[in-house]
């Protein structure tokens, strides 16, 4: 009696644990590899929680790369042991345990070293399904011998969601050729698949990437190819890794933006759009749409300045109890890579809020790094406490303005001669110059002075002469936050390749051997050819690391989070505006005002992006 007692309390104390363990989680996930060693990547992540499981039960895939610094194999990129898309299961969406790789080899039509990328699970009609990016393919009707980058979609077929995949020997989704293009190796990118099923049973299938944009496709009823005419969801050079989900009627476009993998510069961030068919147009909170020249796109998840940069790739579902969540990869900055040109990216998990119809992840604070409530593995588990929105707004105390009716003056002075410029009632207009303000390229003309100490806001609008077919080279002109011509935080209005967008980057030096000097980031659609564009920049300082966010805003009133960058420009800092690049696009700066930052208040950014007008100025002039 004695011993079943005490084994019915060990086992009661047992499951007590469990249930503790998992009531709470913090980023990184713990994934786990063969025999409880932790796998230290998981790019590109996808879930799919099993229809058939009798318990809730949910499977994590993951794009082919290295998942441990101890596997290293011999003849592999660099020595390192890729697997090719491995595969884990949770019964607790935080704890993953391995179960297999998807493939022990390529399967055909993927080359012998062909990357199978960013997996995209589904289930359908009894069986599982998986498709993933093919980035070199052999054996299909239009190759190009010797081309490395005619990527194609290609699926498998299960009968279990851990395989084994038997694949298809055709693609979904054949290479496609850049428009008019009939030779040469010039491909469109036909990366990152997302499958989704309309009310009707109609099935889609996402595909695309920056090189041609994002398109919708609808699958054939056998799953293995696609038919009817593709639609362009995403524009060109601007989004990648469609995540779409039907949310209250609406359809939900979450895309990346810019670099995925630039170690600890990595600037990739989740943007979102919706709309009423699962075939577009996409549409942010402002109305712009995902898919034109000028991109739309809410900023969902910027990186906040924490050990977290470059959140994206994202996959979002639902717990056991209907919460939704995002699992998303991003990089550690503690350590970026597994080594120098091969960064390392970890699965984060985050909690989706809808309000006001949008999406709000982690309450808009970015990606989290504190210990949280986990997800609910069963759907009797007690209610999530209410989300904790984030503050965006603050207190303001004008310091000093300027709105160059007159020449600039002392404090202001030119770094690099500007050519021609003007001053006026309509504020400081010159040129861009073909020059850049980039690693060992230090040509650009800036106009500098010096910045204040403490905790400021800067805010100027900016008028930029771009055309949407706008430009070979790329035109921007903005603001300017620099220590020298090497340590900077850069947020302009940029044209380029016939994509306008703001930018928000970071240069720094020196860097260790092999790591990147500049990485970007992007905030909000900028205006029309014919319009202002409002920036901001504000800089909290602690500890001697600055914490740079940036800011735009198409009528000065409502403004787009665009992310954080940490810097270290020390107390020299100066404020700068940029005209560069493009040659002889005209570029006009509106007001610039430099105010003192108070405490954050308010609601996540994209919900309440305002800020309490600035009081008791001291002067107006410089």
């Amino acid at each position: 009696m004695r011993a079943c007692l005490f084994l019915a309390a060990a086992v009661f104390c047992a499951a007590a644990a469990q249930a503790q363990s998992t009531s709470t989680y913090r980023n990184p996930l713990p994934v786990r590899l063969p025999g409880g060693a932790p796998a230290q990547n998981c790019a590109d992540p996808a879930v799919l929680r099993d229809p058939r499981a009798a318990t809730p039960t949910w499977y994590l895939y993951c794009t082919t790369d290295p998942v441990s610094h101890a596997e290293r194999e011999p003849g592999e990129q660099g020595g390192w042991k890729f697997r090719l898309m491995p595969i884990y299961r949770s019964q607790d969406l935080v704890h993953w345990d391995y179960v297999a790789d998807a493939f022990a080899d390529r399967p055909p039509p993927a080359a012998p070293k062909a990357g199978l990328w960013a997996p995209e699970p589904h289930y359908h009609d009894g069986r599982y399904w998986l498709y993933y990016t093919i980035t070199d393919v052999v054996d299909v009707a239009s190759p190009e011998p010797g081309c490395d980058n005619d990527s194609a979609i290609g699926v498998a077929v299960a009968d279990s969601p851990a395989g084994p995949w038997r694949a298809s020997p055709k693609p979904v989704v054949p290479p496609r050729r850049v428009d008019g293009a009939t030779s040469g190796c010039k491909f469109d990118w036909t990366f990152d698949p997302d499958v989704v099923t309309d009310t009707d049973g109609t099935r889609y299938l996402y595909y695309g990437s920056y090189g041609g944009g994002i398109f919708v496709q609808r699958l054939a009823a056998d799953g293995l190819s696609v038919e009817g005419e593709p639609r362009q969801v995403g524009t060109s050079w601007r989004y990648e890794g469609a995540e779409v989900v039907r949310h209250d009627g609406m359809w939900y476009l979450f895309a990346s933006a810019t670099d995925c993998c630039a170690g600890p510069l990595t600037g990739y961030a989740l943007h979102v759009g919706r709309a009423v068919s699962p075939l577009g147009p996409f549409l942010d909170r402002h109305g712009e749409d995902m898919a034109a020249v000028r991109a739309g796109g809410t900023p969902v998840l910027p990186q906040n300045g924490n050990r977290w940069t470059g959140p994206g790739h994202n996959t979002v579902f639902q717990d056991a109890a209907g919460q939704w969540w995002t699992m998303y990869h991003a990089i550690d900055l503690n350590e970026p890579f597994f080594a120098p040109g091969l960064t390392r990216r970890v699965a984060l998990l985050d909690r989706v809020d809808w309000v006001g119809g949008w999406p709000i992840v982690a309450g808009g604070g970015g990606p989290s790094d504190e210990l949280l409530p986990a997800p609910a593995a069963t759907a009797d588990a007690p209610a999530r406490p209410p989300v904790r929105v984030h503050g965006s707004g603050a207190d303001l105390h004008l310091l000093w303005r300027d709105d160059f009716a007159k020449p600039p003056a002392p404090p202001w002075r030119w770094i690099r001669d500007p050519g021609t410029w003007q001053a006026g009632a309509r504020g400081l207009a010159w040129s861009t110059q073909p020059g850049d303000l980039h690693v060992d390229t230090n040509s650009a003309p800036l106009l500098a002075r010096p910045l204040p100490a403490g905790d400021v806001r800067i805010e100027t609008r900016v008028r930029l002469d771009a055309p949407d077919d706008c430009c070979a080279s790329n035109a921007q002109a903005g603001l300017v936050a620099l220590g020298d011509d090497d340590n900077y935080v850069k947020l302009v209005v940029l044209a380029g390749r016939g994509l306008h967008q703001v930018e928000f980057a970071k240069e720094q030096k020196p860097v260790p051997a092999g790591y990147p000097r500049y990485g970007n980031t992007v905030a909000g659609t900028p205006a029309g050819a014919d319009g202002w564009t409002w920036l901001r920049l504000d800089v909290r300082r602690a500890g001697g690391l600055e914490r740079w966010t940036a800011w735009s805003s198409q009528d000065g009133r409502d403004w787009v989070g665009g992310g954080t960058w940490t810097h270290q420009l020390g107390a020299g800092a100066r404020l700068a505006l940029a005209a560069m690049g493009g040659g002889g696009r005209a570029a006009t700066f509106g007001p610039v005002t430099v105010s003192r930052l108070g405490p954050a208040f308010g609601a996540a950014p994209g919900l309440q992006a305002g800020a309490r007008r600035a009081r008791d100025a001291t002067s107006a002039r410089p």
